[in-house]
């Protein structure tokens, strides 16, 4: 007997366009790139931290840069939320947001352009945890219970931020940090040379801005390696089940040093707890399609299609 079939259809384009979308109004409006991660369907690599990491079967955007100070700003003047950062440039990435306002944040991306939300909130704290989405809620994904597959935006998931970093489209394999080639970086204070990240550097230093950051992965996204660690949307277990749960962060920051670069890099995934905000861990934003939900594996399309026969049959020979 079935209790309950998913089936969740693939749209005939997995595609997303690039570019530059406008959040806000007035004086309180700001931009946000987006760099397309296509080649869907890759193979996970198996070198890294987790593993398996980085396979996607859909193509989406993430945020060519981290989420600036400026961004934060102009929320906080949009509603009545207020998210609390550092300050240390207006252009400078946003550090000491905490996951849970992380996630306010790009739920307000969403809701303020017509959009649905992607992570529940049940209580109104700025830093309170999410609840999880549940079977009777549009958008509910048995596959992550702590995103809404309606959703556009959300905070990058283990395996999107993954491949974003790791990926080259160009030779379909993996590389060991998020520089073009997938080499060893060279540290900077600042900048956007080939092959370069923002590391070994003093505390004082602090993070360069968000366009100035380094240099681009194989995809096109800047900072992945170095400059400002960053939150992934999985809990740390991989398993999205409790919203109190660890989340993901890595990417390593400025002041990694040159021989702990091993952080920046793709064996490396720390854990922070979502109501902390470092002051050295920010974020970015990915972008979704309507394709970028879940889909039974194999063996599960199999096994439901046979039972839903089954009931069919039986349905016919009681008639």
């Amino acid at each position: 007997m079935i209790t309950s079939l998913v089936i969740c259809a693939i749209p005939a384009s997995d595609s997303v366009s690039a570019g530059a979308v406008t959040f806000g109004s007035g004086v309180n409006a700001f931009n946000m790139d987006f760099t397309t991660i296509g080649s869907p369907g890759n193979v996970a690599d198996t070198t890294g931290s987790p593993n398996p990491a980085g396979a996607v079967r859909y193509t989406y955007q993430m945020g060519t840069y981290e989420v600036s100070q400026k961004m934060i700003t102009k929320f906080n003047a949009s509603q009545s939320l207020q998210i609390t950062k550092d300050s240390r440039g207006v252009d400078k990435p946003a550090t000491s947001v905490s996951w849970n306002e992380a996630a306010r944040f790009v739920n307000w991306l969403n809701t303020s352009t017509g959009g649905v939300a992607a992570y529940k909130f049940t209580t109104s704290g700025v830093n309170d945890n999410i609840a999880l989405w549940s079977v009777s809620d549009a958008g509910y994904d048995w596959a992550n219970l702590f995103r809404n597959s309606l959703a556009t935006y959300v905070l990058p998931s283990m395996d999107e931020w993954y491949k974003a970093a790791f990926y080259n489209p160009g030779t379909s394999t993996y590389g060991d940090y998020a520089t073009a080639n997938g080499s060893v970086p060279t540290a900077v204070a600042s900048g956007t040379g080939a092959n370069t990240a923002v590391f070994n550097q003093t505390f004082s230093q602090g993070p360069a801005d968000i366009t100035l950051a380094g240099s681009l992965s194989a995809f096109g996204v800047m900072g992945l390696s170095g400059n400002v660690y960053e939150w992934e949307e999985t809990s740390f277990d991989l398993n999205n089940s409790l919203g109190s749960s660890l989340r993901g962060i890595r990417g390593g920051s400025w002041g990694d040093s040159s021989p702990n670069s091993f952080v920046l890099s793709s064996s490396s995934r720390l854990s922070l707890n979502p109501t902390n905000g470092g002051n050295i861990v920010g974020f970015r934003v990915a972008s979704l399609s309507s394709s970028a939900v879940a889909v039974p594996e194999a063996s599960s399309w199999v096994l439901s299609l046979m039972g839903l026969a089954g009931w069919w049959y039986r349905g016919r020979r009681r008639k």
